[in-house]
C-alpha cells in the first residue's frame, strides 16, 4: 500500500483473521510495530511486539493470558530495567524467579521482601538463596540450622566457628556423628 495507511486500514476488515499475523509481520518489517501489535492475533507474537515497544502493561495482560514463566521472567527483567519495581516484583513472583527477587530485594534493602523470599526459597528447596536471605537479615542461628538441615554440617561448623562460637561444640559433635556414618 506504499504508506497509504488509511487505505490499508479500510482493506484490513476484508482480510481473514487467520492472515492477520502475516500482515502484522509485514508491518513489523516496515517498522510499524504499533500497527503490527494491533493486528497480530498470536499471543506470543503480540507479547514480543509489546516488549519491543516497551508497552509493559500490554505485555503484562498477555503474560496473564499465556501463563508462561519465561514471559513473566522476561517482563520482570524489562520492568526492573525501566524502574517499574513493583511490576518487576509481581512478574518475578509469577515466574518464580527466586534469584531475580533476591537481586531486587537486596538492591532495595527490602527486609520484609527478603524475609518473605527466605521462606519461599526454603519451601522450594533453594537453600543457597534461603541462606543468603537469612544471612542478610542477620539471622545467624537460622542460617546455621539451615546448613544442618540440608546436611551441610562441615559448612555449619565453619560458620559456627566464625559467627556463633557458642554453637561450635554442638556442631562438631554432629559432624563427628556424620563422619561415623560415612566410615561405617
Amino acid at each position: 500500500m506504499r504508506g497509504d495507511l488509511e487505505r490499508a486500514n479500510s482493506v484490513l476488515p476484508s482480510i481473514p483473521k487467520e492472515h492477520h499475523n502475516s500482515v502484522a509481520h509485514f508491518l513489523e518489517s516496515r517498522g510499524m510495530l504499533e500497527e503490527a501489535l494491533e493486528i497480530a492475533t498470536d499471543p506470543n507474537y503480540r507479547f514480543d511486539l509489546a516488549v519491543q515497544l516497551g508497552s509493559l502493561e500490554v505485555a503484562k495482560e498477555i503474560a496473564v493470558e499465556v501463563r508462561s514463566e519465561s514471559k513473566w521472567k522476561q517482563l520482570g527483567e524489562l520492568a526492573m530495567s525501566t524502574g517499574k519495581l513493583k511490576m518487576a516484583e509481581d512478574c518475578l513472583f509469577q515466574a518464580t524467579d527466586i534469584s531475580g527477587l533476591l537481586l531486587l530485594y537486596s538492591s532495595l534493602g527490602d527486609a520484609e521482601g527478603i524475609t518473605k523470599l527466605a521462606s519461599v526459597a526454603k519451601e522450594q528447596g533453594k537453600n543457597n538463596v534461603a541462606f543468603l536471605c537469612l544471612f542478610m537479615l542477620g539471622q545467624l542461628e537460622e542460617c546455621l540450622q539451615l546448613l544442618v538441615d540440608s546436611n551441610r554440617i562441615p559448612e555449619a561448623a565453619l560458620m559456627a566457628r566464625s559467627y556463633l562460637p557458642s554453637k561450635v561444640s554442638d556442631i562438631v559433635s554432629a559432624w563427628k556423628k556424620d563422619l561415623q556414618k560415612v566410615t561405617c
